[in-house]
C-alpha cells in the first residue's frame, strides 16, 4: 500500500511541475485569448489560452492543459477569416471590456476567438499576408528529384 501511495505522490508532483513549467513558458510568449469551437450555444464553450505564431502555423495552448505540445494548430493557408463582431451581453459579463470576437474557419470547422484590438490586428495581418499557394517559390531540386524518380538515374 505504501508503494501505491508513493507512486501517486510522484505522479501528482510531476503533473504539478509540468503545469507550472507550461504556465511559465507560455505566459511570457504569446497572446492571451479565449477560443471556442462552433457550434456553441449561448456563452458555453469558451476556453482561456494563449496563441503563438510559428511560421505558417498559429498554435493554441489551453490554460488548463499540461501537454507540452500545442492543443490546436491552425495553418494559415487553410484559414478563412470572417469579419469580427462585438461581444454579446452574455459574453460581456465574463470577458474583458474591449474584446472583439473573430470567426475562423479551418477546413470546415468553425471557431470563435476573442481578442483585444492589437491582437486582432496582428491576427488579421498574419492571415492576410500569407502567400498564395501558386506564388510560393518552387524548390527546383525537389522538383527535379520528383521528375527523375522512376528513371533509374538517367
Amino acid at each position: 500500500m505504501e508503494i501505491v501511495t508513493w507512486v501517486l505522490i510522484v505522479f501528482a508532483v510531476l503533473a504539478v511541475l509540468l503545469a507550472v513549467w507550461r504556465f511559465l513558458t507560455l505566459r511570457s510568449r504569446g497572446t492571451t485569448i479565449l477560443l471556442r469551437r462552433l457550434p456553441a450555444s449561448g456563452v458555453h464553450g469558451w476556453r482561456h489560452g494563449t496563441i503563438r505564431y510559428n511560421g505558417d502555423d498559429l498554435e493554441y495552448f489551453k490554460l488548463r492543459s499540461i501537454s507540452p505540445m500545442a492543443d490546436q494548430v491552425f495553418n494559415r493557408q487553410r484559414l478563412d477569416f470572417h469579419e469580427p463582431r462585438q461581444l454579446t451581453p452574455g459574453e460581456a459579463t465574463f470577458m474583458a471590456e474591449g474584446l472583439s470576437v473573430a470567426t475562423l474557419c479551418d477546413g470546415g470547422t468553425h471557431y470563435e476567438m476573442a481578442l483585444d484590438p492589437p491582437s486582432l490586428t496582428a491576427l488579421t495581418s498574419w492571415i492576410e499576408s500569407a502567400p498564395h499557394e501558386r506564388q510560393e517559390r518552387i524548390d527546383h531540386h525537389r522538383l527535379r528529384s520528383r521528375i527523375t524518380r522512376g528513371q533509374n538515374g538517367k
